[in-house]
């Protein structure tokens, strides 16, 4: 019996890409019929699908409704009960049961995991592998704004909520982190390793098949000012930490 996988990063960072890539490399994420998005019937923000479970998404929302909260406006402190806890066992033996043998290791991906990740080790009571995807900050303000029309100053200061916890877990688990804005023959390296790492396939062909660069949008541009303060001090710790742990 091995520990979930727990797939991280601020939304619009990569976590898409990275967790198709684990799950062609023998992650189950459950049937496709439990996942939001798939290839071929995905949304218009993310065309190639997310891959998200939709009890998972649906544990998260939960949580932060009646914390006071959505995604895109985090509440100031989490709120559960042990309905949510209930439901997150429910999920998780589910998920874990249902592994077919062909698949090596199971787990989630949804970035608003990211703000409710307490909530779920304290109902599962067992240690998780953390794999995230960090990304620079102007290009997931550009990204946010593109399809959710939220101001640069507001998905800045989203970005810097959300790693801010990112990091915090980073520092208090065993992980993986996954650069998303270099060149594809990093970025497929990066998955290669994090394959390995994570006890899952690596294999190079389906890992190359399912990246299309086309569909990273938004990026960072050469004339960017990284902002000074928060946003700053966040982009040098991960990108300390993802040197450190490269």
């Amino acid at each position: 019996m091995s520990d979930p996988v727990v797939i991280l990063g601020m939304h619009r960072s990569g976590t898409s890409f990275l967790v198709r890539a684990l799950n062609l490399s023998g992650l189950w994420l459950g049937y496709e019929t439990e996942l939001g998005t798939v290839e071929g019937r995905a949304s218009q923000g993310n065309p190639k699908g997310n891959y998200e479970n939709r009890a998972a998404m649906a544990i998260n929302d939960a949580i932060l409704r009646a914390s006071g909260g959505v995604w895109f406006r985090p509440p100031e402190r989490i709120i559960s009960n042990g309905t949510d806890a209930q439901r997150i066992r429910q999920f998780s033996a589910t998920l874990e049961r249902g592994q077919p043998a062909n698949f090596l290791r199971w787990g989630w991906k949804d970035p608003r995991t990211l703000l409710t990740l307490d909530v779920w080790m304290a109902a599962l009571e067992r240690p998780i592998f953390i794999v995230a995807a960090f990304r620079h900050p102007m290009a997931v303000a550009r990204s946010l704004l593109a399809r959710n029309n939220i101001p640069i100053e507001v998905g800045l200061a989203l970005w810097v909520r959300y790693n801010r916890h990112l990091l915090g877990y980073l520092d208090a688990n065993p992980h993986a982190l996954l650069r998303f804005d270099l060149s594809a023959e990093d970025l497929i390296a990066q998955t290669l390793r994090i394959g390995e790492i994570t006890g899952l396939r690596a294999d190079r062909h389906l890992i190359e098949s399912w990246f299309d660069a086309q569909l990273v949008r938004s990026r960072a541009q050469t004339e960017d000012v990284l902002p000074t303060g928060p946003v700053a001090t966040v982009w040098g710790q991960l990108l300390e930490h993802h040197q450190s742990t490269g």
